[in-house]
């Protein structure tokens, strides 16, 4: 991997559909040089796909959390599972990382009103597992 690849990359990593074309001119490169490097990425699962970015706040989720927990479990795995399949009205959970330091998980959340976070916070303590939590609204981000 080069530079060039690199900078392919980075292109389809903000634009996921852009397309080989608009590459070429971009990078200078010709669009087959261009297919050729993408097919490589993704034979080798540098590029293991592409998605959609969501705008939530058109969609009426206008309010972003980070929420950290403190755990106590010697089953992560399960843990998580349950986490993911934790299905609560008007919330979005956007990242859930295990982490080192003070707390043991942060997540980041999305929901249409600030009151809604109670309702994760309640559906989160009946796991036994979690044993204290923090929640911080995000007021503003530089990268979203």
């Amino acid at each position: 991997m080069d530079s060039l690849d690199m900078q392919i990359i980075k292109n389809i990593e903000k634009e996921g559909r852009i397309s080989h074309e608009e590459l070429s001119k971009r990078l200078n490169l010709s669009r087959p040089a261009i297919h050729n490097r993408v097919t490589k990425l993704e034979e080798q699962g540098i590029i293991s796909g592409y998605r959609a970015t969501i705008d939530w706040v058109k969609l009426g989720f206008t309010t972003k959390a980070m929420i950290s927990l403190r755990v106590r479990t010697t089953d992560y795995d399960k843990l998580l599972l349950q986490l993911k399949k934790l299905e609560i009205p008007n919330l979005v959970i956007e990242e859930c990382h295990i982490v080192t330091g003070t707390w043991c998980i942060i997540m980041k959340v999305r929901c249409t009103t600030p009151l809604e976070l109670k309702a994760i916070q309640d559906e989160l303590h009946k796991i036994d597992s979690i044993k204290e939590s923090s929640t911080s609204l995000i007021l503003s981000s530089i990268y979203d």
